[in-house]
Parts: C-alpha cells; sequence; structure tokens
C-alpha cells in the first residue's frame, strides 16, 4: 500500500525508456553542448587561418590642415592624402601550415565531440540500471512489507485466540514496523536518485525510468581489435599527436623566408611649385617583399624546442593511455566472465532461500517453527534477492563499460 501510494505521485509522470533517456542526454547534457560551441570555435579558427593566405586590403586617409608658418613651398594649407594597398602572400611556410593545422584542430574537436557523447551515454546507462535496481529494491521492500502485514495478522488472531503470548504480539509488530521504515528508506533513496537524473538530463517534467534489468551474453569478438580501431579515448589522444606534430612544423616555419606582393594606389593634395595651385598628386606603385627573420635572440629555437617537448610529452601519454585502456578492457572482460557465473549461483541460492521461506512459514503457521525461523528465513531470502538484483545491476553496467571501451 505505502509503495502503491507513492507511486501514485507518477501517474502523470513521462515513462522513459533507455533510448529515450540516451537520446535526451545527448541532446541536452551541459558537456555535449560546450563541446558542440568548441567545435564550431574550431571551424571559425580555419577561416581565421585561411585569412592568411588571402589578398589583405587595406584604405586609409588623412586631413592635415597647417599653420600659416608652416603652409610655404610645396605645403599647401590644407592637406589630403590616401592609400589603397593590397598584399598577398606567395610563400609562408609557417602561414601554409598554419593552415593544415587549424583543419587537423577541427579533425579533433569533432573527435573530441564524440568522446563526450560516448562518455554521456556511459554515463546514462550508469544512472538508469541504478534506477532499475533501486525500483526492484521498492518491490523487494514492498513484498517484505505485505509479508510481514501478513504475519502480523496471523500472530494477532493466534494472540487472541491465546495460543501466543503477547511477546510474539510485540515481535510481530515491532517487525512490521521495521519492513515499514525501511520501504520509506527504499522509496526515499530512489526519489533522491531521480532527481539526480532528471538534473544529469536537464528535465525539468516528471519521469518514470521504463524497462528492466536483463542478462546478457558476451559475444565471443576481438575486443583488443575494436578498442584499437574505435575507442573514442584513444582517437583523441592519437589525433592531439598529430596536431603537435604539426604544431612543430608550424615553429619551424620560422627558419623560412616569406614572399609577398603588394600594390598601393596612393596620392595627397600638394603644389608642384611654390607658386602654383593646389592639385591631387596620385599613382601606382606595385613590388614584392622578402622577410627573413636573421636573429631574434634564440626566440625561435625556444619556441621549437618546446614544440617539440610538447610532442614528445604526448607521444608518452599515448602510450601509457593505450596501456590503461588495454588493462581496463581485460578487466571488464573478467568482471563480465565472473558476474555472469555469479548470477547462475545466486539463482540456485534464490530458488533455495525462496523454499526456505516458504518451509519455515508453513512451519510457524501450524505451529511447529518460531517465528524468530521465520525472521531469519525472510531476511535470508530478502538478502539473497538484494544480492541478485545488484549483481545483475553491475552485470549491466560491465556491459556499458564494454561497449564504452569497444563501440
Amino acid at each position: 500500500m505505502i509503495l502503491l501510494l507513492f507511486l501514485l505521485g507518477f501517474v502523470f509522470a513521462h515513462a522513459l525508456t533507455l533510448e529515450q533517456a540516451l537520446e535526451v542526454s545527448t541532446k541536452n547534457n551541459i558537456n555535449v553542448r560546450l563541446s558542440l560551441i568548441d567545435l564550431q570555435k574550431a571551424e571559425e579558427q580555419i577561416r581565421r587561418a585561411r585569412a592568411g593566405i588571402l589578398p589583405q586590403v587595406s584604405f586609409s586617409y588623412s586631413f592635415t590642415r597647417f599653420d600659416e608658418s608652416l603652409a610655404f613651398g610645396f605645403t599647401p594649407k590644407n592637406r589630403h592624402s590616401f592609400l589603397l594597398e593590397v598584399d598577398q602572400t606567395v610563400f609562408n611556410y609557417a602561414v601554409f601550415e598554419g593552415l593544415k593545422l587549424a583543419k587537423t584542430q577541427k579533425e579533433l574537436q569533432e573527435l573530441v565531440y564524440q568522446d563526450v557523447l560516448k562518455e554521456v551515454e556511459f554515463r546514462t546507462k550508469e544512472l538508469f540500471y541504478a534506477l532499475l535496481y533501486k525500483k526492484e529494491l521498492m518491490r523487494i521492500g514492498e513484498e517484505n512489507l505485505a509479508f510481514w502485514e501478513e504475519n502480523y495478522r496471523t500472530v494477532e488472531g493466534k494472540f487472541q485466540a491465546g495460543v501466543l503470548p503477547k511477546v510474539e504480539l510485540m515481535r510481530a509488530k515491532a517487525q512490521l514496523e521495521s519492513a515499514k521504515a525501511q520501504l520509506e528508506l527504499l522509496m526515499s533513496d530512489y526519489k533522491k536518485s531521480l532527481e539526480d537524473f532528471r538534473s544529469f538530463l536537464t528535465l525539468r517534467e516528471e519521469i518514470e525510468p521504463k524497462g528492466s534489468l536483463q542478462e546478457q551474453r558476451l559475444k565471443e569478438e576481438a575486443y583488443e581489435e575494436l578498442l584499437e580501431k574505435n575507442n573514442s579515448t584513444l582517437k583523441v589522444a592519437t589525433k592531439t599527436l598529430d596536431v603537435l606534430e604539426m604544431s612543430v612544423k608550424v615553429q619551424e616555419g620560422q627558419y623560412y623566408p616569406s614572399l609577398e606582393l603588394f600594390a598601393t594606389y596612393q596620392g595627397s593634395t600638394s603644389r608642384r611649385n611654390p607658386t602654383g595651385g593646389t592639385e591631387l598628386i596620385d599613382g601606382y606603385t606595385v613590388g614584392a617583399r622578402l622577410s627573413y627573420k636573421l636573429f631574434d635572440g634564440f626566440a625561435r629555437e625556444a619556441s621549437i624546442a618546446q614544440a617539440r617537448l610538447d610532442l614528445q610529452r604526448q607521444r608518452e601519454n599515448l602510450k601509457q593511455l593505450r596501456v590503461q585502456l588495454y588493462a581496463e578492457l581485460q578487466k571488464t572482460l573478467l568482471d563480465i566472465r565472473y558476474i555472469s557465473s555469479q548470477l547462475k549461483a545466486l539463482e540456485l541460492s534464490l530458488q533455495s532461500a525462496k523454499e526456505s521461506l516458504r518451509l519455515s512459514t508453513e512451519r510457524y503457521r501450524f505451529g511447529i517453527a518460531t517465528q524468530l525461523e521465520v525472521l531469519d528465513a525472510r531476511n535470508n531470502y530478502n538478502n539473497v534477492l538484494q544480492n541478485y538484483y545488484l549483481t545483475l545491476l553491475n552485470h549491466n553496467i560491465a556491459f556499458a563499460k564494454l561497449e564504452r571501451l569497444t563501440r
């Protein structure tokens, strides 16, 4: 009854399957949204890098009024001047490599986005499976309460008939109140977990997870090859290495000269002779500009050395990450195999505990067993059942982790 009243609060709640939860989380989660923003920034960075190879056009205009004491000779009293300039990079190794770097950084950000998605999906499954587990605990608590309610009615009837002493009635009452308190605790824990899940999904409306924990079968596949091929975290680390390799090339571009072409159209008001009038004098210029940094106080060498050290560091990080992921994969596979065998053992233990509870209940009903014997049998049955669902929870999370590592 308590659980029924509790569930009435979810009458208008939206039933949410795991697939729907995954869809909502990958759309609403803050980390996913931030990663999308970073991806947009990477696209803009490509546009910025591409600007280095496109023509640069500038225009300037100035007006100067000279004092009478300065406006003499060829200088007019009011002077107007303008400059229109076009510059085009012909060769700049750092700029060209910088554009390649920006494109590679966008590819990296796309991989980061996919990695964030997979991590959010894994976290969603963890939270969703935990809610299903706690729903099962509430169901067990409700069954336990119903059992002790029936037991109290039986003991009360025997007490009124003078068959049992008052201490037995008090013990039955205490056990009933304990079952009620335990169910209240389970419902409170479930409600708090549900609020955490809603917060994770960034949802305001009431939701109720739909589904049940299911046993899964491990397929015989080349999981190490799948990890190397599909693991998103490994892909991010590998692409980061590519980015740092290109960063070294960009820094090394300082050793190369740069060549630019330029053309200008400029003019200003002036006098062609001291006694003549003011007129606009304009014209065109074209040329080439070759630049090379001869010495900068070894700043160039230092920046290249730093880029190479960053690259070396990432190589070491990639090696360590690969070792960690392979170890995590092996541990996950071992966990799945052990948990699968444990589930089989628990299924047998559950059948035994259920039968033991049935026999103890019947024996007590006929006055052969004591209430303490029934209490022990019921507690043993509840513990085995809770342990079974906890193991089933770990089983599902282990498969979610395997998918996170290899898909």
